[in-house]
């Protein structure tokens, strides 16, 4: 399916055209996790039924601990996203951990849209965030 990532706060387009592939049908490939190496190419995303990261307490989920999930190239979201100011959720060595919540806003209204990975130690990888954004088909 094919669409564009929009921040439900404000509307505003956080994409182009994205074309996403489902990790539930057969024929897809599940992504290769690299570190330091992009999830995917520009311009596609994988929707995964799988969180990235998993809590042992149900009550107290870690920040990436939820379904469904889209598992995006980062270089897609750029031109609409910004770093939040919130330091404890900025942390790594060389990029970004994304292990302590959402650390992107929308450029537009500042709501928070999602979690960056970019670390020396993580893949290159962006997780919009399921309350605070939408996909919105372009294709029927």
């Amino acid at each position: 399916m094919k669409g564009v990532f929009h921040c439900k706060s404000c509307g505003a387009a956080l994409t182009g055209e994205i074309t996403v592939l489902s990790t539930k049908d057969p024929a897809v490939n599940v992504p290769d996790f690299s570190d330091g190496e992009p999830v995917c190419a520009a311009g596609m995303a994988f929707k995964s039924h799988e969180p990235l990261q998993h809590s042992h307490d149900p009550a107290n989920p870690v920040p990436l601990d939820f379904t469904p999930q889209f598992w995006a190239n980062p270089q897609d979201f750029e031109a609409a996203i910004r770093p939040t100011r919130n330091a404890s959720r900025l942390n790594g060595c060389c990029g970004l951990d994304g292990c302590d919540g959402p650390n992107m806003l929308c450029r537009v209204c500042k709501a928070e849209v999602g979690t960056m990975q970019s670390d020396c130690w993580t893949p290159l990888i962006f997780v919009p965030e399921q309350g605070n954004t939408e996909f919105r088909k372009t294709d029927t």
